[in-house]
């Protein structure tokens, strides 16, 4: 500390509520146990998985201007993950092959930059301050099926005719035929499960280009910036799935064949 320096005491430096030394707790491990097979489970299958490409080029503005950025946090969320089951490729014998995945979302940014309120010959000094943006993105991309799902095709609509000897309003008997006032319809649908995603993993590679200078109005050899351009590549990982009724058959154990 140099000499003649006062130190003022603070009103609210802050302080320590409460602290405490927690005791191990005693527990008993539980083996999970299930029934054995043959048996019919509705279970989520895995019907295939895609790292997807994205290239993004985007321009913002901070609210001030900037002196440097100091780091920017990322984060990626998906808004959008729809598979679309019979829009690929589909084999002579009806099995499918593909089909197109539709995915958005956006990039989380939090971006920390420093100031330059105070500017002398030799000094330049400021605030660290912080902006959050979120940057769009959209793609489609196609996913090869590993097993393909089970979609379920509305059956075609089936009208029986009925015989009528009476008109809409009489019954005299005299025009027998197809009954004009009444409809017989039979219709055969059985419901799809709906594919979902599950978010894998993200891997984000960028380069941030500082644009729009301008000088410090009071030293001109301190430049400031108004504008960031951003050339992000983002790759997303997703796995696709389906819930289907799937056969377990029985597993014979050692001690199963030793009895």
């Amino acid at each position: 500390m140099e000499k003649n320096q006062v130190v003022y005491p603070c009103d609210n430096c802050g302080k320590i509520i409460s602290s405490q030394t927690l005791p191990l707790s005693s527990g008993t491990t539980i083996t999970p146990v299930g029934i054995r097979g043959p048996l019919v489970a509705k279970i989520p299958v895995v019907l295939g998985e895609r790292e997807i490409q994205i290239d993004v080029e985007a321009v913002f503005k901070l609210n001030e201007p900037f002196f440097e950025i100091k780091r920017i946090k990322k984060n990626v969320y998906l808004t959008q993950c729809k598979l679309l089951p019979r829009s690929g490729v589909i084999a002579a014998d009806g099995t499918l092959v593909s089909g197109k995945l539709f995915i958005g979302g956006f990039v989380r940014k939090n971006i920390e930059y420093a100031t330059a309120d105070c500017v002398e010959k030799e000094i330049v000094s400021g605030r660290i301050a912080h902006t959050t943006i979120d940057v769009p993105f959209t793609a489609v991309t196609e996913v090869v099926y590993t097993v393909p799902p089970v979609v379920n095709v509305r059956g075609v609509q089936k009208e029986i005719d009925l015989l009528s000897s009476c008109g809409c309003n009489d019954c005299t008997g005299t025009i027998m035929g197809k009954s004009g006032c009444e409809q017989y319809l039979e219709d055969n649908i059985t419901f799809t499960e709906s594919p979902y995603c599950e978010l894998e993993g993200i891997r984000i590679f960028e380069d941030d280009i500082n644009t729009d200078p301008l000088y410090h109005k009071t030293n001109s050899k301190v430049q400031l910036y108004n504008k960031v351009i951003e050339k992000m590549v983002v790759y997303i990982r997703v796995k696709v799935l389906q819930l289907q009724q799937v056969n377990i058959p029985i597993v014979h154990r050692c001690d199963d064949d030793e009895e």
